[in-house]
């Protein structure tokens, strides 16, 4: 499988500066597969939703997007250093996101429930799901109910992924599983053979955030991000943005 990592080096040892006086722009993002956010597959190398906003914001000003894969924890630091220029991500997920500076949302993140088709529960409060258990992403936190994860109240049954939530599901060993609404309808759309139609949706996120950029404070990007606000709401606006976001639904 081809790694983003190949796809644009960048030499650390320059020097911030020297960095600064080109148009570009370094994404860092997180060596993983998760369509449509991010795609990590020979089939669409470099792609993801969460680089094609930026780029198709970007590109037409004059700079070019290169890619940084990094661990999580490197990413950060380098951001904070100058030495990668930005990183996608919800200002609500980031502790102290005054260290940077950030565009306006573009789109939204929406986790929601997934049930089987006969299921008839519907969430309206976390306690709705009491006595029930669920499947999620181990590792992954779900903040609107992590204080509510326990035997006693939503008993959490974890996976390594989508595709096994779905295996637990419809052998009706759990009773819905956690999943993002764009990431399911991403593995919904490409993989009919895992008949979607076994499953339903809820309406109603039990959680959410807008994704935003968020730029180092070691070089002036603010006046960039000014023009990118200005630019997202245009193509909201005139649907350039709904256009790129349904390729991905």
């Amino acid at each position: 499988m081809l790694s983003l990592a190949a796809l644009s080096p960048i030499i650390e040892s320059l020097p911030a500066n020297a960095q600064n006086s080109k148009k570009d722009i370094t994404i860092f993002i997180p060596d993983t597969n998760w369509p449509p956010y991010l795609i990590n597959d020979p089939q669409f190398p470099g792609q993801g939703v969460l680089i094609d906003v930026l780029k198709a914001v970007a590109e037409p000003m004059g700079y070019t997007v290169e890619i940084r894969v990094l661990p999580n924890k490197r990413g950060w630091l380098l951001l904070d250093k100058g030495r990668v220029d930005a990183h996608p991500k919800a200002m609500e997920w980031v502790q102290n996101p005054e260290k940077y500076l950030w565009t306006d949302p573009f789109m939204m993140n929406e986790d929601v429930l997934l049930y089987r088709a006969q299921s008839k529960l519907k969430y309206t409060t976390p306690e709705k799901l009491y006595g029930k258990t669920v499947t999620a992403i181990e590792e992954f936190t779900y903040p609107a109910l992590e204080e509510h994860f326990s035997p006693k109240k939503i008993n959490r049954v974890n996976v390594s992924s989508p595709y096994a939530m779905l295996e637990l599901l419809d052998r009706e060993r759990v009773d819905a599983a956690l999943v993002n609404k764009s990431g399911a309808q991403w593995i919904f759309k490409n993989r009919p053979d895992l008949k979607p139609e076994r499953f339903r949706m809820d309406d109603t996120p039990f959680d959410s955030a807008g994704y935003r950029y968020a730029f180092t404070r070691a070089k002036d990007w603010q006046p960039f991000i000014d023009r990118f606000n200005t630019t997202i709401k245009a193509m909201k606006k005139d649907g350039r943005l709904k256009a790129i976001l349904d390729q991905y639904r």
